[in-house]
């Protein structure tokens, strides 16, 4: 059973321009329904209140009648920092991610798929910018932890962050190569029963980068190259092809 939990909250004062604000740490378990035995590893996330907010707001807009009779606490002007509505949130921010647990539809939405991926990716993205390869490693690490409780396996958004924990290492030009070894293997492993054409086209780069991974790490790497022979006899472009972090980019417009 998908469960999310409000386990704490902290105030975090703000930066250069930047209220401070409230940052709610957001557990999200699959417990087992039968043995009554929590997660023993769970996904912890920070959200704020405006992520919230957002995410109340946009599947009121795509969903407004599984979205009905949903209530959500209003934002205030002051006394955003007293316990009782720090307290008052927190059960008002499970209750909604717990009726989107209970429906497929409400998961799916963009509204909730921002929810979940964006915060980790803007900052993965910045970190990779800066070239913070590890750093950016263990936000996209935590990012898949949370993304693949509350997603199926092999769903655009769980895929999309496992290719990008894989393009750090070919961003990084191989310094990642033995920490990532482990994500390329689920990577091609999560590809074997995949049919969407979208997931198909970054399937390509992923390949090139993980043949990279296993020259740097002295792999065999004949599959992998007669993956790539059998892809072009079909007729797909398997070369000049763009790198893997640009192909995660260009899917992650279209989720």
């Amino acid at each position: 059973m998908l469960r999310f939990e409000i386990v704490s909250s902290r105030t975090v004062e703000g930066v250069e321009k930047e209220k401070k604000f409230v940052a709610y740490m957001l557990q999200v378990r699959q417990d087992s329904t039968e043995t009554r035995v929590f997660d023993p590893d769970p996904a912890n996330v920070e959200r704020r209140y405006t992520h919230f907010l957002d995410l109340y707001n946009g599947l009121k807009k795509e969903h407004p009648i599984l979205m009905n009779n949903v209530s959500f606490p209003r934002k205030i002007v002051v006394g955003n920092f007293e316990p009782n509505l720090i307290s008052t949130r927190c059960a008002a921010f499970e209750s909604l991610l717990n009726i989107i647990a209970s429906e497929s539809r409400l998961r799916d939405a963009p509204a909730a798929i921002v929810f979940f991926q964006n915060a980790e990716l803007k900052d993965a993205r910045r970190l990779i910018d800066e070239g913070k390869f590890d750093q950016a490693l263990s936000v996209l690490e935590t990012s898949f932890k949370l993304l693949n409780k509350v997603y199926t396996d092999r769903s655009r958004v769980v895929l999309s962050v496992l290719c990008r924990i894989v393009a750090c290492a070919g961003a990084s030009g191989g310094a990642l190569a033995g920490p990532v070894e482990k994500w390329a293997q689920l990577a091609l492993k999560r590809y074997e029963a995949v049919s969407d054409s979208d997931l198909l086209i970054i399937y390509i780069p992923l390949l090139h980068t993980c043949i990279s991974i296993w020259e740097t790490l002295g792999r065999d790497k004949s599959r992998l190259v007669e993956e790539l022979n059998s892809l072009r006899k079909r007729g797909m472009k398997v070369d000049s092809v763009p790198s893997l972090m640009d192909a995660v980019d260009e899917l992650d417009t279209n989720i």
